[in-house]
């Protein structure tokens, strides 16, 4: 098994390829716990894992366990048929995987732009998580000189519904972005349809 990782300010996106069973459980174990109490989220992204047997579910649960206990969260997206077929015929489907987890993840990238990713499914219940996350950058930086530009990377965006798109525009236009200064990027064709018939196609990048 190879591992991924990737460091987003509190959260840590991994990459899981290959098999998560006996032999490789250690491995991911020592690679979770490198992080310690440096993030509050751990998001793992399962669509190049191949198998998963017992063990792994095992490790997973502890892991799960151990994260809740210092209250940091564990997200788990992206399985595959096979990978979804071992949780669901043991259980651990709802134990584990919140299917409709959204999460917003902030990236700074630079002094001009912020990049906000976009991971899950984005439904009228969990859309105002952008709202706030537009509205702290806004607050943040009213005493800068120069303006900011924000990115919504919508790469690993799987949904995203009528209504929810509607609430971004509210959110967007009641936090004051505008033209040139916001940009959807990455977004599947589906979402640039939706984004398009509800007032955000002037946000659509390239």
């Amino acid at each position: 098994m190879t591992i991924q990782s990737e460091r987003i300010g509190k959260s840590v996106v991994m990459v899981l390829a290959g098999r998560l069973d006996t032999a490789t459980a250690p491995q991911f174990e020592r690679k979770v716990k490198q992080w310690g109490d440096e993030i509050n989220e751990l998001v793992l992204d399962l669509s190049e894992l191949t198998y998963i047997s017992s063990m792994g579910l095992r490790v997973l649960l502890r892991t799960q366990k151990t994260m809740n206990e210092h209250e940091q969260r564990l997200v788990i997206k992206n399985m595959g048929e096979s990978v979804r077929e071992v949780f669901e015929m043991t259980g651990f489907i709802k134990l584990l995987v919140e299917e409709e987890k959204f999460v917003v993840i902030r990236k700074d990238e630079g002094p001009d732009h912020i990049r906000l990713c976009l991971i899950g499914r984005m439904n009228p219940e969990n859309a105002p998580v952008v709202h706030d996350g537009l509205f702290r950058i806004r607050e943040e930086n009213l005493a800068r000189e120069g303006d900011i530009t924000v990115i919504l990377d919508a790469e690993k965006l799987e949904s995203l519904t009528e209504a929810a798109c509607r609430i971004l525009r509210k959110a967007v236009e009641d936090t004051g972005w505008e033209r040139r200064k916001l940009a959807v990027q990455n977004a599947s064709e589906e979402i640039r349809r939706v984004c398009g018939d509800n007032g955000l196609a002037w946000a659509l990048a390239g």
